[in-house]
Order: C-alpha cells, then sequence, then structure tokens
C-alpha cells in the first residue's frame, strides 16, 4: 500500500502504522471485523439512468427514494483508515447491566476494482483504559505483515466483472452505507441482527413529515414503516415490526440519520431501565432499537458516524439478540494522507496531531 507524500516519496502504509502512535493490544485479541470491496463500476447499478429528484412540494418520494440509495452505495470507506469504538451492554437475568467497551485503529489494504478484502484492526482501549505502550510494537509489526500480505495476495486477485458498461450514463456516490451485522455472543447458539440503510429504503413507505436544519443544512424528515409484504431474511425481520423517521439531507439527498423503535403492538421493553453507554448519541424519547448516523467529511463524502442495534431493551426483537451494540466511528483519514502530518517524538514513535 502506498501513500503520497508532499515530497512525492512514497511511504508504505506498513510503515505509516511503525509511526503512528497507537497503544495496542495484540490482534488476536480483537473481537470485531471488517470487511470492504471495491467496486467494479464507476457507476453502480443503482445509480444508472437516475435525474435529480424534485424536493418541491409535492416531493416525488419514491425517485427521492432511488437517489437516496444511489447516493449511499457507494465504496469509499475503503480509502480510509478510522477509529472505531465499540460499546457492548448486557442485562441479565437479574437486571444488572455489564457494559464494555474496545476502541480499535482500522486500517484497509489497498484493494484494486472489483476486489474486497478485510482490514486490519489494532485494539487501542478497553474500557477507556488505554493497552500498554509495551505491547504497542508488537501489535504494529504484526498488523504492518498483515497489510503487506493482504495487498500481495490482492495484487493477483482477479477482479469481478462491471456491473455497468463504462460509457452508462448516471449519478455518482456521495457516501457508503454499512451493513453491520452483531451475532449472538454464544457459539452454541445461533441467531443475528443486520443493520442497512438500504433495506429500509427498499422494504418502507416513507411519508413527509417536516422540514428542518441538522447541522446547517436543511434535511428532509421523513416517517417510515415497513411496506406490506415486504420480505426480510431471518436477521432483518424486525424491521417489519418497526416504525421511526429516516432524514434525508436537501442537497446530497443521501440518508443521514435513521431511527427506529418497534411499533407500539410490538414494543417488549425489558424492565430494566436504559443505560446511557454514550451521552453524545442523540436518544430522544425512549431509547431506539436501531439508530444509524452518518457524518460528512470535508471533501463531501459521507460515512458512518453512529451505528447502533438493542436488543438489550429490546429483547424480543432481534433474531436471538438480547444485547445492545452501539459503534462510533471517528478520525478518518485517507490513504493519501501526507507523510508530513506525522511528527516524531523523542521516543522515535510518531504522533498525529
Amino acid at each position: 500500500m502506498q501513500l503520497e507524500p508532499a515530497n512525492n516519496n512514497k511511504v508504505s502504509l506498513y510503515t505509516l502504522i511503525l509511526l503512528t502512535a497507537l497503544c495496542c493490544a495484540p490482534i488476536a485479541a480483537q473481537n470485531a471485523s471488517v470487511t470492504l470491496e471495491k467496486r467494479a463500476s464507476r457507476i453502480p447499478k443503482s445509480c444508472e439512468a437516475l435525474v435529480p429528484a424534485s424536493i418541491e412540494e409535492p416531493i416525488d418520494i419514491s425517485a427521492l427514494v432511488k437517489e437516496a440509495y444511489c447516493k449511499g452505495a457507494g465504496d469509499m470507506l475503503a480509502d480510509y483508515s478510522y477509529s472505531m469504538t465499540s460499546v457492548g451492554r448486557s442485562i441479565d437475568k437479574k437486571g444488572q447491566t455489564k457494559q464494555e467497551s474496545t476502541t480499535y485503529e482500522v486500517f484497509i489494504p489497498i484493494l484494486k476494482s472489483g476486489t474486497g478484502g478485510k482490514g486490519i484492526l489494532i485494539v487501542t482501549s478497553r474500557n477507556g483504559v488505554p493497552v500498554p505502550a509495551r505491547e504497542l510494537e508488537k501489535a504494529q509489526l504484526e498488523a504492518g505483515k498483515r497489510l503487506e500480505k493482504a495487498e500481495e495476495e490482492n495484487a493477483i486477485e482477479k477482479p469481478t466483472a462491471p456491473e455497468s458498461a463504462p460509457d452508462v450514463k448516471g449519478m455518482l456516490p456521495l457516501g457508503m452505507y454499512t451493513h453491520s451485522t452483531t451475532n449472538h455472543p454464544s457459539f452454541r447458539k445461533s441467531g443475528s441482527a443486520a443493520l442497512a440503510i438500504h433495506t429500509f429504503l427498499k422494504t418502507c413507505d416513507l411519508t413527509l413529515a417536516r422540514r428542518e436544519q441538522h447541522e446547517g443544512r436543511e434535511t428532509l424528515i421523513f416517517n417510515f414503516s415497513a411496506r406490506p409484504g415486504a420480505q426480510f431474511p431471518d436477521n432483518e425481520k424486525y424491521i417489519a415490526r418497526l416504525e421511526g423517521e429516516i432524514w434525508i439531507d436537501a442537497q446530497d439527498r443521501i440518508v443521514v440519520r435513521l431511527v427506529g423503535r418497534p411499533t407500539l403492538s410490538a414494543s417488549n421493553t425489558s424492565s430494566a431501565q436504559p443505560v446511557a453507554s454514550d451521552t453524545s448519541i442523540p436518544r430522544p424519547g425512549d431509547a431506539p432499537a436501531v439508530y444509524v448516523e452518518m457524518q460528512r467529511l470535508p471533501e463531501g463524502v459521507w460515512l458512518p458516524r453512529i451505528i447502533r442495534i438493542n436488543g438489550a431493551d429490546y429483547d424480543k426483537l432481534f433474531d436471538g439478540i438480547t444485547s445492545e451494540t452501539i459503534s462510533t466511528f471517528s478520525k478518518y483519514v485517507r490513504f493519501s494522507t501526507e507523510i508530513k502530518d506525522v511528527k516524531i517524538n523523542s521516543d522515535g514513535l510518531g504522533r498525529r496531531p
């Protein structure tokens, strides 16, 4: 993997990891994973022949949904390293709450168009406590080796065929919705819950509720409910029992927030009181069952900020999942980051500003 510094001397991501200040545990200790694909087509199938939808009254909701689907169909996350904090919360039979958090630094090997790969995750802290610095070098060296091996394998991997012809007309995505899955923690029990904005756009009816300013940008807020007769895989069947809001940025036409709660007939809130595992996360009214929030980076790309699946407060809603998982994403850095942004300290280790 190559980085292009200001002086045009190329520096591998392997080297960057050795320079970056990461207080890390061994890679084997991680319990999260990231899998990404680099699209083979410049314009995805879902973006072909689309034209901007009208958002003047009356709004063409069907056309806007298609546009919002397209705008989040990008593959930009494969071009960034980032920090990810995963908070898990569960409530035992006695009503006692257990909460744990792990923060990772995520590095993605360079992917050719039409290929996929897995991110390299380095644990930087557990429950807010940095991992001992003594383990830093071991974890970084292992991560660097894994990245180089992954890139060597990707270099010889046969790309998939483009889904769209090179001269096809349409829109370009402005961001990337993720497909997040939470699995049952026990190997003896099956069950998982998946959360993907694309599924909601495909299977739900939207009704305009209001317009608001969100972070200084005009936003269209729609109420959603599952379309009668919509079909879902087992780990997404909960959507049929939800209602909530989908927020769409009026300028970029991309979903910036999704909030879902069980319908009155489906509600079975746990007797335990919800615990705010992160006070920075909006919790309007009762705790949502699912929550997704996107963030707009300075370069205009939209990537995830928060992803939440809450089986702790709704232990009958999901496919065997009775715990809550909240993932927050920050410190996005493109692979083209200049090496001058890494400062070398007296201890020989880099510090990202």
